[in-house]
């Protein structure tokens, strides 16, 4: 004798799940984090910069990996972070940090 179907109920879990992973489908499609090509001396050479000076830096994504947030902590202060868009906005933060460096270093020569 063949069952009776059961009514499956999604949990909670499973709901939000569904809920966030086909919330991010549709609408605008940029490229992503993968996609960016920044230039890569200028910007590790800026991380490693912020890193050398004690500070700690923070990268995460934002937008559903279409935009890249950096924040640079020192000790228990944090700035508030810079967020990029694409790859030219990411070499323009990059510029910006060594160019304080730069500055920096001008002024301790003096």
């Amino acid at each position: 004798m063949p069952r009776r179907a059961q009514s499956v109920v999604p949990t909670p879990v499973k709901q939000a799940q569904a809920r966030s992973l086909w919330g991010m489908v549709g609408g605008d499609i940029s490229p992503g984090l993968t996609q960016w090509d920044p230039k890569s001396d200028a910007l590790i050479e800026a991380l490693l910069t912020i890193v050398a000076s004690g500070a700690t830096v923070v990268m995460r994504p934002g937008s559903g990996g279409r935009s890249l947030g950096i924040a640079i902590w020192e000790g228990d202060e944090r700035h508030a972070p810079q967020w990029s868009y694409d790859a030219e906005e990411l070499d323009q933060w990059a510029s910006r940090i060594l160019a304080v460096v730069d500055r920096r270093g001008d002024e301790a020569a003096d």
